[in-house]
């Protein structure tokens, strides 16, 4: 059976969501697939990699800057909700292990490897200036901050078990450091 990235991709993460993303091996998937080990790793180097795939994939399709906004901290604050969605659409559990995922092969936060920072950099400069944002510290250290108070509370949710709404902790949190 002949099977592209992201039909592997979509059938992997309905495996993940269905047995637990532990439970499911790459043999599993190949397996499921019809498809050899070698095919796997024609499009993919481990299952971290997939699960990363196929979260970018997810933001890729699901959010985009609206630059039709009046201001540079409504443009933030749009995007770090749409963002914020869609991690309570993946749940605590999933969220958690494409976090871990991407620590793992990446070592570095979301927003750098989406190619989102450069952007947000810009706007926070811009909202620093038109004084929407007041703050003495540099744009590059309160996306920093916003972004390891966002994974600290992913991490959070997934040990209480989604017991508290993601979307309004990030919102607290964009608030909090960007006020």
């Amino acid at each position: 059976m002949i099977t592209s990235k992201d039909n592997m991709c979509e059938f992997a993460i309905r495996l993940f969501q269905e047995h637990g993303y532990e439970n499911v091996s790459i043999n599993t998937i190949c397996s499921r697939l019809n498809v050899t080990r070698g095919s796997f790793y024609h499009h993919f180097n481990s299952k971290n990699d997939l699960l990363l795939y196929w979260f970018a994939s997810q933001v890729r399709r699901n959010i985009a800057l609206d630059l039709s906004l009046p201001s540079p901290k409504q443009i933030l604050k749009k995007h770090a909700v749409d963002y914020a969605n869609i991690i309570r659409n993946v749940g605590h559990d999933f969220m958690y292990h494409i976090l871990m995922a991407e620590f793992e092969l990446e070592g570095k936060h979301f927003h750098t490897y989406l190619d989102g920072e450069g952007q947000s950099i810009e706007l926070i400069d811009r909202a620093l200036d038109r004084r929407e944002i007041h703050s003495g510290k540099p744009a590059k250290e309160l996306l920093d901050t916003f972004s390891s108070a966002v994974i600290g509370a992913i991490v959070l949710w997934k040990f209480e078990k989604g017991s508290f709404d993601i979307v309004k902790k990030i919102e607290s949190i964009f608030e909090v450091t960007y006020r």
